[in-house]
């Protein structure tokens, strides 16, 4: 049988934008050339922390400079500034929308992303995706938290819930709540005790099936 709920990641499931969100970052901090292999190491190594956090922990850790909600939110424009029409326009993960269309009917769907609601919400409404999800997260402190959440809101068992994610720490928030975890390869690398790695949201699709099928949820 089916899972009874499925929870998705946005980047790196539903559009392709990893490398997009991690070029801005660079780009955002391109003045730093001295700083920056230190602040990219930082950035790709922390996928689960929310941009605002990378923002202070840069200044005050790596830059030495001093942090405001001024700097802040003048950070965060820029950031929005260099992704949002990216974002709005990269290619689909090949199988994404077939994904979303078969599964949405069937089971109740929900969006957990890392970005700031207003552009998370603008960018769904643009792709024309809001008719998907139950329920859209954004900007979580962590998404495990958000798992408990809505296991408790839809009075389910972590065996009844997958997760569909594409990096270490989404696969980490699903171990450490219990819950089923299918990896959907884009840029970043899994550790081998990952067993379920997808190509492609076509491939998902057809081992959720299987999955299924043998009873696995």
């Amino acid at each position: 049988m089916f899972p009874k709920l499925i929870l998705l990641d946005f980047d790196g499931v539903i559009i392709e934008s990893v490398g997009i969100k991690d070029e801005a970052f660079e780009k955002l901090y391109q003045n730093y050339p001295k700083h920056l292999p230190q602040i990219m190491e930082y950035h790709l190594s922390h996928n689960a922390t929310i941009r605002f956090i990378k923002f202070r922990y840069i200044a005050e850790n790596i830059l030495n400079e001093p942090y405001s909600a001024k700097k802040e939110l003048e950070l965060s424009q820029k950031f929005s500034d260099l992704v949002f029409d990216r974002i709005v326009e990269c290619p689909f993960v090949e199988g994404a929308i077939e994904f979303l269309e078969y599964f949405f009917a069937k089971v109740p769907l929900y969006l957990i992303s890392m970005s700031p609601e207003d552009e998370l919400l603008n960018v769904l409404k643009l792709r024309g995706l809001n008719k998907y999800f139950k329920q859209v997260y954004s900007n979580p402190v962590t998404k495990s938290q958000v798992f408990r959440k809505i296991l408790a809101d839809e009075q389910l068992d972590v065996s009844e819930v997958l997760y569909i994610g594409d990096t270490p720490e989404d696969y980490q928030a699903a171990l450490k709540v219990g819950i089923h975890f299918i990896g959907r390869k884009s840029k970043k690398e899994f550790p081998q005790e990952v067993t379920h790695v997808c190509s492609n949201m076509v491939e998902v699709k057809n081992l959720v099936h299987f999955l299924g099928h043998i009873e696995f949820f």
